[in-house]
């Protein structure tokens, strides 16, 4: 997840955004085709890392005599987290698959170099990372 996936979204999720300030507004977007074709590397990535996830037999930790950081409030700790993926492994490839249909959307908005659809995708995106996250990472945190 941060070696991959989360650095694939922040690409897309960074690359579109209206930027209002005492400057004025900064209309972020994609425009050069190099600018295009970076953001349309993050969209495969995003894709493809979502392929990992599905694998079965692919650990949340790797390495068990790595500490990971201690889960924060309402979070559960990786053992914990690689317990429900395994018990509830179709869930969670149906999970991944929708990260992977997030991503297709934001690829056809890059393809079609549409700043706005890929704004739109954005939401897309967040919303298949929730659903995993409210289900497996944090399931036991309080709403406000």
């Amino acid at each position: 997840m941060e070696g991959l996936i989360d650095p694939s979204a922040d690409t897309l999720w960074d690359s579109v955004a209206y930027i209002a300030s005492s400057k004025g507004i900064e209309d972020r977007q994609p425009r050069t085709a190099e600018q295009w074709q970076a953001v349309r590397a993050g969209a495969v990535n995003l894709i493809e890392g979502a392929n990992l996830l599905i694998m079965p037999g692919r650990l949340v930790a790797h390495d068990p005599s790595d500490k990971p950081p201690q889960p924060g409030p309402g979070e559960l700790s990786h053992v914990e987290i690689q317990k429900r993926i395994d018990a509830t492994h179709e869930a969670f490839a149906a999970l991944a698959r929708g990260l992977q249909a997030a991503g297709n959307e934001a690829l056809k908005a890059i393809d079609a170099k549409n700043a706005q659809a890929l704004m739109d995708s954005g939401t897309t995106i967040d919303n298949a990372c929730e659903a995993c996250h409210v289900t497996y990472w944090y399931p036991n945190q309080r709403q406000p």
